[in-house]
Order: structure tokens, then C-alpha cells, then sequence
């Protein structure tokens, strides 16, 4: 989700200008067309999938979006290929919006904290290693293609990871087990 998620935030005004006749400003308007596009369907999903038992189907479907649009960003025109990445950012960008909150009651309340702070680093590596990649793509092959077939392919395998999320059961805040009642409270003798 990061790789994508970072990649076209600082990519979104080159892949733009390759629509050729903008003037800075006009790039700059279509720059927010995928981050306001974004914020409507987060709230959309967000407000759907509060009511779903599970949100690992609908976090694959939003990372299946992202890798849909990357890929389908290499075809066709560049408005085409706009087109698909502002499907690419809505996909990265609900499938965090998904994941954060499934990662936090997978975990026993005894590890939530350092937990998701290694979540928190490994993905913010993201930060680094996509744009990186992507530029380093571009400048070998002079195309974005190739920057956006890697995404394509991280979204795909984050799709795969999404099986091994654990479901949370309902039973506790932590995930796993209720915790058992002892005490004055149990007894009736508070």
C-alpha cells in the first residue's frame, strides 16, 4: 500500500505532464483530482465496511484496484493513463484506510503497541525504496512502465498477504480470546 501510495504522490505531477500542453498550473489542478477522489471513496468505504464482519475481502478488492490501475496506466493515452492512476491512488489510499484498523485488533493487547509500530516502520520504508525504484526505472528506461508494473506487482503480492491478516473474532478489543472476570465484578459484589 505504501510503495503505491508514495510512488504516486511523487510521481503524480510527472505522469501528468506527460499529457503534454499544461501549463504548470493546469498540472497542478489535475495533481488534486486523485487525492480529493481519494477522500470520497475513504469515506464511502469506510462507513460501508464499519458494518462488515470482515474487511479483508474489501481491503483485496482496494489493493486489486491499485494494481488494476497502475497497470492499466501503461496503456493507452496519457488522459487514459490519468485515468487509471487516480483508480491506482483510490485503491492505495482505502485499502490504508482498511488495513490499520484490522491490524490493530488482530493484535494481543500485550504486543499492540510494539506491533504496530513494526508495521508502522516496515511500511514507512515505502517513503524511501518506491520512489527511488520508480525514478531509477524511468532513468534506465527512460519510460514510467516500468515503475508501474513494480507497483502493479506489489499491489498483486499484497493482495496475497492479505490472507495471512488474522480475522478479529469480536471477542476483545485485542483480537484473540475475552479476557476472563475475576474479582468483586464477577461475583456481584461490586
Amino acid at each position: 500500500m505504501t510503495l503505491t501510495g508514495y510512488a504516486i504522490t511523487f510521481w503524480l505531477p510527472s505522469l501528468i505532464e506527460e499529457i503534454g500542453g499544461l501549463s504548470s498550473f493546469q498540472v497542478g489542478l489535475l495533481a488534486a483530482v486523485p487525492p480529493v477522489c481519494s477522500i470520497i471513496a475513504m469515506y464511502s468505504m469506510s462507513r460501508f465496511t464499519d458494518r462488515a464482519p470482515d474487511r479483508r475481502p474489501y481491503l483485496a478488492v482496494a489493493l486489486v484496484l491499485s494494481a488494476v490501475g497502475t497497470f492499466l496506466a501503461t496503456l493507452g493515452s496519457p488522459w487514459f493513463g490519468f485515468a487509471a492512476i487516480t483508480f491506482a491512488g483510490v485503491g492505495a489510499k482505502c485499502a490504508a484506510t482498511l488495513f490499520w484498523p484490522m491490524a490493530q485488533s488482530g493484535l494481543d493487547l500485550k504486543i499492540a503497541a510494539a506491533g504496530l509500530a513494526l508495521v508502522n516502520s516496515v511500511g514507512n520504508l515505502g517513503g524511501f525504496v518506491s520512489p527511488t525504484v520508480f525514478g531509477y526505472l524511468k532513468d534506465t528506461t527512460g519510460s514510467t512502465h516500468g515503475g508501474l508494473y513494480m507497483l502493479s506487482a506489489a499491489s498483486v503480492l499484497a493482495v496475497a498477504g492479505v490472507a495471512f491478516i488474522r480475522r478479529h473474532s469480536g471477542t476483545s478489543p485485542g483480537g484473540g480470546e475475552p479476557a476472563p472476570v475475576t474479582g468483586k465484578v464477577a461475583t456481584g459484589e461490586a
